[in-house]
């Protein structure tokens, strides 16, 4: 599954971590995506309420603000 966000003036992709170590990618890594393939994937859109919408926000805003700490709370 794949979340699209907004933060400030960025859209985000957010990727599962399992995705990410499947393709062998890391944090701060650059990835190239093949919008074409992208664009013919099927994909259902979950509609998210207002106040869902808003908690994702709110952690899409700490993950990137605090992204250090989550890493160490991971590694314990």
């Amino acid at each position: 599954m794949m979340t699209i966000r907004k933060i400030e003036n960025s859209v985000v992709l957010t990727l599962s971590k399992e995705f990410i170590e499947s393709i062998g990618a890391s944090e701060s890594d650059i990835v190239f995506v093949d919008e074409e393939k992208l664009k013919a994937a099927n994909a259902k859109k979950e509609v998210l309420d207002e106040d869902h919408e808003d908690l994702e926000m709110m952690i899409a805003k700490s993950v990137q603000k605090h992204d250090g700490l989550y890493q160490e709370l991971t590694d314990i």
